[in-house]
């Protein structure tokens, strides 16, 4: 019955979000104004319908293992259809633990070695997976012409901090090791992710610029933690009512840092590392209506004034997890495809061997 209710919700929601915006303005209501500025209106939409979708709700769902079920589905469904030319293959990884899922995208005639991007979902370190974010992984690999490695990681409460910090750093080594197996080129070799995925991704390039692995050719964070004290204006402006709850974020918090000790250490909140030196170019996407934004800004103007190249983007009218909306809604997906422009751009000034 709930494996109905995931498909039912997100194929009404791919219906309304392909309506004319005057129709979605007109079935959206009365819209939520801040700062003079109001939510798009897919957006909008969005917020509407997440009232009915349990995997919308994790720390209320009361089973963790259907919370991820639900999720895996929901996000197949929101990917499903997505640049189906680029091929996949499905291989696993000596994780720090045990073995751990890796997929690599290969779009159609991509040469051998190409650039590439190790990848990590987002689902606040305790849901998500490769199955959640094929769609963003295919778009990404398609649209920035070049292989994308997605990585499976430990997640919390099973696994709490720092063990997905441990599998993001050992993957990333691992994927520049074994790269001539991956076709792909060292010279330009990516890190990325989204909202937790986002962290992770900082973090690796954070360690790399510490010397413990090699260092990316560029840096792609959509939505990033950066701050798991949550303090920013952000945090309050958006704590209810545009998807990401603040109730949910501490949940997810909560799962994953377990010592309050830790919640500035620099591997759970990567705006209070002091040493950016060595760090490489980085894109940091932030969405308008978003908790997540402010912290996110910080980051990247932390990363300006240290003279790393930078390239920050705002999307004004837009909600957290746009990577996951590909499938069903096109200005996330708008979202997607300016991101994999800036990718090859940044990909395309790196030094390569082809």
């Amino acid at each position: 019955m709930r494996k109905l209710l995931v498909w039912s919700v997100m194929t009404v929601l791919r219906w309304l979000l392909r309506l004319p915006a005057p129709v979605q303005r007109v079935l959206a209501g009365r819209p939520v104004v801040v700062d003079g500025k109001q939510p798009v209106p897919t957006a909008r939409m969005l917020i509407q319908v997440a009232r009915f979708a349990p995997f919308d709700a994790p720390h209320r769902n009361g089973d963790l293992a259907r919370a991820r079920r639900e999720l895996n589905m929901a996000g197949a469904l929101a990917g499903a259809g997505v640049c189906p030319g680029v091929r996949t293959s499905d291989h696993t990884w000596p994780g720090p633990d045990g073995p751990l899922p890796l997929r690599l995208y290969e779009p159609e005639g991509v040469p051998a070695p190409s650039a590439a991007l190790v990848y990590f979902h987002g689902g606040g370190f305790v849901l998500g997976s490769i199955d959640t974010h094929e769609g963003a992984c295919r778009l990404l690999a398609e649209e920035a012409g070049i292989r994308v490695v997605s990585v499976g990681y430990r997640l919390a409460p099973e696994h709490p901090f720092p063990a997905a910090v441990s599998d993001a750093v050992a993957a990333f080594r691992h994927v520049a090791e074994k790269a001539a197996d991956f076709g792909i080129d060292t010279d330009r070799l990516a890190v990325g992710g989204d909202s937790s995925g986002g962290n992770l991704a900082a973090v690796v390039a954070h360690a790399a610029a510490r010397g413990e692995v090699p260092r990316p050719a560029f840096s792609l964070l959509l939505t990033p933690a950066t701050d798991a004290l949550g303090g920013s204006l952000s945090h309050k402006q958006f704590g209810s009512g545009f998807r990401l709850d603040r109730d949910e974020w501490a949940w997810y918090r909560d799962q994953y840092v377990r010592d309050p000790a830790h919640l500035t250490d620099r591997r759970a909140s990567v705006l209070y590392d002091d040493s950016l030196d060595g760090l490489p170019p980085t894109y940091v996407a932030t969405c308008g209506f978003d908790l997540l934004r402010d912290e996110g800004e910080a980051y990247a103007a932390r990363l300006a004034a240290a003279g790393v190249p930078v390239v920050h983007r705002r999307h004004e009218g837009q909600l957290h997890g746009f990577a996951n909306r590909v499938g069903v809604d096109p200005d996330a997906r708008a979202a997607m495809l300016h991101a994999a422009g800036v990718l090859r751009a940044g990909l395309a000034l790196s030094p390569g061997r082809d």
